[in-house]
């Protein structure tokens, strides 16, 4: 749980005034992460009711390993739909541990792993409607 450099692309226009959240269809919010000995990055995308994408691109500063590294992606996603102001939020991971972890299925009992948990609990709640599945990898 480290600073990272972010690269982003933004292929869409910027996000439109909420609306409220009950008038409002969830955006959807595609998470990706890459871990190898050369560092760890992930890879987002953001697409409004509309259907239009919003791609990100992060790199990270320091050491992850592959759960570490969704989780951060789940994060970094987290925070980009704050910063839009997006009130209903639909997430799709491909990480089995962080989707039952974040739906209280499975135990954060790895001390790293938990305290990713309570970050990840503690941005969703800032959602007025939040979902989270795992989607496999193809």
């Amino acid at each position: 749980m480290a600073d990272f450099i972010v690269e982003s692309i933004c292929t869409g226009s910027p996000a439109p005034a909420v609306e409220e959240v009950q008038n409002t269809v969830a955006w959807e919010l595609f998470t990706d992460r890459a871990s190898s000995s050369d560092g760890a990055g992930a890879g987002l995308i953001l697409i409004s009711p509309e259907g239009e994408e919003h791609t990100y691109a992060s790199r990270f500063e320091f050491p992850a390993s592959n759960n570490e590294a969704e989780y951060e992606a789940l994060l970094s996603g987290l925070r980009m739909a704050e910063k839009m102001g997006i009130k209903a939020l639909k997430v799709s991971v491909n990480s089995q541990l962080v989707a039952n972890q974040m739906n209280g299925t499975f135990e954060a009992r790895d001390s790293a792993m938990q305290k990713y948990l309570r970050l990840a609990e503690g941005m969703d709640n800032r959602f007025e409607l939040f979902s989270i599945t795992q989607v496999p990898r193809p």
